[in-house]
């Protein structure tokens, strides 16, 4: 009898450790900005190769290990192209922030042409793309993080 009354001693304050231990991730996770910024790299035979700056910000007292981020492309609910996979681990020390190094993803224009007629013409006519940032990755392993911004990539047409 004692030793069921010890297991579950021992069974409540591990899922008490565990339970704070996902509500500081949890916390972590909303703490965690991430400031995107897109260009128009290059254009070429092969597509209009887009620029994408992360810089990762932990505001927090605990440091945080990110995975790379994996990046999607989205015209509306159109996915127009995507970054790599890259299995790497990224340290955000405590109060810091890490500028990554620029991801590039190839839009191919018969692609463009095909899923995204309007992005073309939005951008013959204002001379700027619209488009969604979509962000994924995974804090300390284990918590899924994942945020959407809207970035507007090229100059916008100046109206006399």
């Amino acid at each position: 009898m004692e030793s069921k009354l010890i297991l579950f001693g021992l069974l409540g304050i591990a899922g008490v450790a565990g339970g704070a231990y996902f509500f500081q991730l949890h916390r972590l996770s909303s703490e965690l900005e991430t400031v995107i910024k897109g260009a128009i790299h290059k254009i070429s035979i092969s597509g209009l190769v887009i620029r994408i700056d992360v810089l990762l910000k932990n505001p927090t007292s605990g440091s945080l290990n990110l995975k790379y981020p994996f990046i999607k492309l989205l015209y509306g609910d159109t996915t127009l192209g995507s970054s790599s996979v890259v299995d790497q681990d990224i340290n955000i020390p405590k109060f810091g922030q890490v500028q990554l190094d620029p991801i590039y993803v190839t839009l191919p224009f018969l692609s463009l042409a095909t899923s995204a007629p309007a992005l073309l013409k939005e951008y013959r006519s204002t001379g700027a793309l619209n488009l969604t940032i979509r962000t994924v990755s995974t804090i300390n392993g284990t918590l899924p993080y994942a945020k959407s911004d809207v970035v507007t990539i090229g100059k916008a047409k100046q109206v006399t």
